[in-house]
């Protein structure tokens, strides 16, 4: 009997579940039904957006779209205006550690670069793992200067020793801009 009540139970929980989604559904209509065939003037889809990420911004510049629901003109505004800013462009080169080098898992070493993106930097250690491919393990240098030419003090993490490891220096947060170092490894 106590069997059958908790079945009875959960189907009930199953079609309320499906009766409260079934109401959810959005239903996608225009907001100016055509009547004529003809559209007023700016009833065309609009562009929209999330987070003004810095994939997002290159993704609409490059369609060459305005921004969130802005007329033609009026994003260039809100660009001058700081609520849009334009990805980081430049470039940066990973200048140390020297390849051919070993280091220590928990040991400590120095990184530099060549940064003329005016950002910011995150430094990661990164593990290639194969056919041209890698991974971040670990964010070793967080929110790094923005000079032109900086360099940070590396503590590595506890990893498995092995000869492709190698640091990624990107622009923080979104590492829109990055580079590499050579590889190196890494032993016990």
């Amino acid at each position: 009997m106590c069997r059958a009540t908790s079945m009875a139970t959960n189907l009930a929980v199953a079609v309320a579940a499906t009766a409260v989604g079934c109401m959810l559904v959005i239903s996608l209509t225009p907001s100016h039904p055509d009547a004529d065939g003809s559209r007023p003037s700016g009833a065309g889809p609009k562009v929209t957006s999330g987070h003004a990420g810095s994939a997002a911004r290159a993704a609409t510049s490059a369609l060459g779209t305005t921004a969130a629901g802005a007329a033609p003109g009026e994003s260039e505004d809100r660009a001058e205006s700081g609520e849009f800013a334009s990805p980081p462009t430049g470039r940066i080169e990973v200048t140390a550690p020297e390849p051919g080098v070993d280091y220590k898992a928990n040991g400590s070493f120095n990184v530099a670069w060549k940064n003329s993106t005016g950002e910011p930097v995150d430094v990661w250690l990164r593990a290639a793992t194969g056919h041209g491919r890698s991974q971040r393990v670990a964010l070793v240098v967080p929110r790094a200067a923005a000079g032109a030419a900086s360099e940070a003090i590396v503590t590595l993490p506890k990893v498995p020793p092995g000869p492709r490891y190698f640091l990624e220096v990107a622009t923080a947060g979104d590492g829109a801009v990055g580079g590499v170092s050579r590889t190196f490894a890494i032993t016990e």
